[in-house]
């Protein structure tokens, strides 16, 4: 039985040099796209954050000291996603677009 095993077995250094060199080529490209995308994805976010600190600092609001040091320590500890995402849907959101009149109050 072990003697068909070894029969079976190619063991020439060319082939697995081969095959290891293959398998080296196809990491090294998966892991090329993979930081290509991330680094797509974090310029994206680096942006959208220059845009809502230029926001920030145009608008008006009780909170505007907090927010500027929640986005100043996102971008320094690398969270900027989440001081965007944060900054966008509980403050941009709620107050509505800066320089936009506040929404009359409903008469009967």
């Amino acid at each position: 039985m072990f003697s068909l095993l070894a029969q079976l077995t190619d063991t020439s250094t060319e082939a697995t040099d081969a095959a290891a060199a293959a398998a080296g080529a196809t990491i090294l490209g998966g892991m090329l796209i993979f930081w290509i995308i991330a680094g797509l994805i974090g310029l994206l976010f680096f942006i959208w954050w220059i845009i809502l600190v230029i926001d920030l600092s145009k608008r008006d609001f009780p909170e505007k000291t907090t927010w500027l040091i929640v986005m100043i320590l996102g971008l320094l500890l690398g969270f900027l996603w989440l001081a965007d995402l944060l900054y966008y849907f509980m403050v941009v959101k709620k107050y509505g677009k800066v320089g936009s009149a506040p929404a009359a109050p409903k008469t009967q």
